[in-house]
């Protein structure tokens, strides 16, 4: 129990601390218009994010490397569907000998507990801030596109969306279902 406690704690830490930083890069970010190249940008900015959400984590937790194992583990969480296995192999390879069983449970709960906070809840957030769609609307379309077609589905949900919501703005009857959609 006490190395569920432990992890959540450093969880906790790392949002609590690190998310305004991550949202100051995302709104320099998605506040360029620089015509198409801003997409590219906004995906190293996330990876670059994840990455020192790992890295603060990984140096509370006191592991050899953080910050070299935390920038190899936040790039290659964003992997998808691979993501949190391969996010989990730098920092246990480079941390076997160097500490416990138990202190591996811990950093297998970190990295599940940081890509799944990370991929579930602040990056709807900040795609939501970018394209004006509400994140439990962002959410519901990777649920529902992904169900539907798959890995395709997944990388067409939000263009969909947003499109959608377009739709729905300018036509009279459906304006509710837009303005809900946004902000």
């Amino acid at each position: 129990m006490s190395h569920i406690r432990r992890a959540l704690t450093v969880i906790v830490a790392v949002f609590f601390f690190a998310t305004p930083f991550a949202r100051a890069n995302t709104y320099l970010v998605t506040n360029n218009t620089d015509g198409g190249a801003g997409s590219l940008r906004q995906a190293i900015v996330d990876a670059n994010n994840h990455a020192g959400f790992d890295t603060i984590a990984f140096a509370i937790l006191g592991l050899p490397f953080s910050y070299f194992i935390g920038f190899i583990s936040g790039f290659l969480s964003l992997v998808p569907y691979l993501g949190v296995v391969l996010a989990m192999a730098p920092p246990f390879f480079v941390t076997v000998g160097h500490i416990s069983s138990g202190d591996a449970v811990v950093v297998v709960l970190v990295v599940l507990g940081l890509h799944l906070i990370a991929l579930n809840v602040l990056y709807p957030k900040f795609l939501g801030n970018r394209l004006q769609l509400n994140p439990l609307a962002v959410t519901i379309a990777l649920l529902v596109w992904g169900w539907l077609w798959g890995a395709m589905g997944l990388v067409l949900a939000i263009p969909i969306t947003a499109a959608m919501k377009i739709v729905f703005d300018h036509i009279e009857s459906l304006k509710p279902y837009g303005e809900w959609m946004g902000e």
